[in-house]
């Protein structure tokens, strides 16, 4: 599959979150309610965040290769991002404010000579280093792609759903949710000027994925009027989901596809919940940074 280009900017995942209840004790109820408790908890803990900071490590499979990138972020509510990439592009910078600048992003390379430029989030240029446009940046996103194949696996009583301790990520205990998926798929037919992303959009799947599991598709726009489109159940052949013990906030995740690849992993080796955002620091004429 093509899908590149010379600015990639995409991003995905943020962390919000609070302190919230224990687990019910394993002995009262089954794996799958206690399961379902965690994610419940995962959910509340998120609405008591309002904006966080931190770095994101993260890894993505695009044409068989890896590429792995830390970028510092900032996210408010209701829907503001703030990125500074560390590795690679050291310097490279995305702002995005929703119904701001006619709802595109603005971005330069990090060189002294870089312009900035507005682009379509969605756009080439834009998701070309990324599975997930910047739109999608935030916990919430992560968590429901996780809840749904979670949910839908237990609910179908397909493949296998555990949970246990995960041991301490970047020193933060956590429990850990094991999801094996089936490769199920089916075939969903384009319809007139259709694109992946309304495919995505109308089957509930995400469009990188459709696209990962459609060798013959380059791009979104690369789908023809009654073209077969395979689509997969699941997001995840192999997800691993960890939740911090002390906030229940969704912290790090692997997925592996149907094929057993890796194909994406994030991870938050530091993070500040709550730190007091204001205007300024999702403002292009901030003299700190160098739009």
């Amino acid at each position: 599959m093509i899908f590149s280009s010379v600015l990639g900017i995409a991003i995905f995942i943020g962390l919000a979150g609070g302190a919230g209840a224990e687990l019910p004790d394993e002995t009262s109820v089954s794996e799958a309610e206690r399961i379902e408790a965690l994610l419940e908890d995962a959910f509340k803990a998120i609405e008591k965040v309002h904006d966080y900071r931190g770095v994101l490590k993260k890894k993505e499979l695009f044409d068989g290769a890896l590429i792995e990138q830390r970028i510092a972020f900032k996210f408010s509510r209701p829907f503001r991002v703030y990125l500074r990439y560390i590795e690679p592009h050291p310097g490279r910078e995305v702002l995005y404010v929703r119904g701001k600048n006619k709802n595109r992003l603005r971005a330069h390379r990090g060189s002294k000579l870089g312009v900035t430029v507005s682009l379509n989030p969605r756009g080439r240029w834009a998701m070309a280093e990324g599975h997930h446009p910047v739109t999608e940046f935030g916990i919430e996103h992560m968590l429901e792609l996780a809840a749904r194949d979670i949910r839908n696996a237990i609910n179908r009583g397909e493949g296998t759903v555990r949970l246990s301790d995960g041991g301490a990520v970047n020193a933060e205990p956590t429990w850990q949710i094991d999801l094996r998926s089936p490769p199920a798929r089916r075939k969903v037919t384009a319809r007139r000027d259709e694109t992946l992303w309304d495919i995505a959009a109308r089957t509930e799947q995400d469009m990188y994925v459709i696209l990962h599991h459609n060798e013959s598709i380059d791009s979104p726009r690369d789908v023809r009027t009654g073209q077969e489109v395979l689509v997969p159940r699941y997001y995840a052949g192999r997800g691993q989901y960890f939740i911090s013990k002390r906030t229940h906030m969704l912290i790090k995740l692997v997925i592996w596809d149907h094929e057993g690849a890796l194909y994406e992993s994030y991870e938050y080796p530091e993070l500040e919940l709550n730190p007091g955002f204001d205007a300024r620091d999702f403002d292009y004429r901030n003299e700190e940074y160098g739009f």
